[in-house]
């Protein structure tokens, strides 16, 4: 992993935006930051989202005569091991340079560490294929690969245990809340210690 790529994750997790973005701009000040190069998509009148490779915006509506509001934005880091860097979106690229196929949680986990970012555990429903991880002030998570399902076979471009899948924002502490109150609290380093050999 390039240090630049790696700064673009500090970034992301300790501001909670994407190149400025926030989770609550409108789509034309996401594109203003991101650029024309996206797919748009919708399942019906009320819900939109924009895919910019790796980064997706999405919003809301409560009828088509309302204006979309800012919902929530995913970086879907785990496309990098097939298609490597360049998913990355330009404008994100310009300013950051080259993107690895993986980036390492504990990696990740320690330099933010460093920089005073500090990562709490947060429950997951997926839980144990998945360790949600949580910064409070951002209201960022990051989703981290735990566990391949027995059934399946691996195959090029799968994460590898220990990959961080997804950083997510806005995530608010009245949610992480209630998933502790539903899911109890889980310790990740236990559910990733069983998994920790593979590199």
């Amino acid at each position: 992993m390039t240090p630049h790529s790696l700064a673009f994750y500090m970034d992301v997790v300790a501001s909670g935006t994407v190149l400025g973005a926030t989770p609550t701009d409108s789509p034309d000040r996401v594109t203003a930051m991101l650029g024309s190069d996206f797919a748009e998509n919708s399942l019906d009148d009320h819900s939109m989202w924009r895919d910019y490779g790796m980064a997706e915006f999405f919003w809301i509506r409560e009828t088509p005569d309302h204006l979309w509001e800012g919902h929530h934005f995913t970086l879907q880091v785990h496309r990098l091991s097939y298609w490597g860097g360049s998913i990355v979106n330009r404008a994100i690229r310009d300013r950051y340079g080259r993107f690895d196929r993986h980036l390492r949680f504990d990696k990740l986990e320690r330099l933010l560490g460093k920089h005073g970012v500090p990562l709490e555990d947060a429950p997951d429903v997926n839980a144990p294929t998945f360790t949600r991880h949580w910064q409070p002030a951002s209201q960022v998570s990051v989703m981290v690969f735990r566990a391949h399902e027995e059934w399946r076979q691996r195959r090029r471009g799968d994460d590898r245990i220990g990959d961080v899948y997804a950083i997510q924002s806005s995530v608010s502490a009245e949610g992480v809340a209630r998933d502790r109150e539903r899911y109890g609290r889980q310790d990740s380093r236990e559910l990733s210690g069983r998994s920790s050999s593979e590199p």
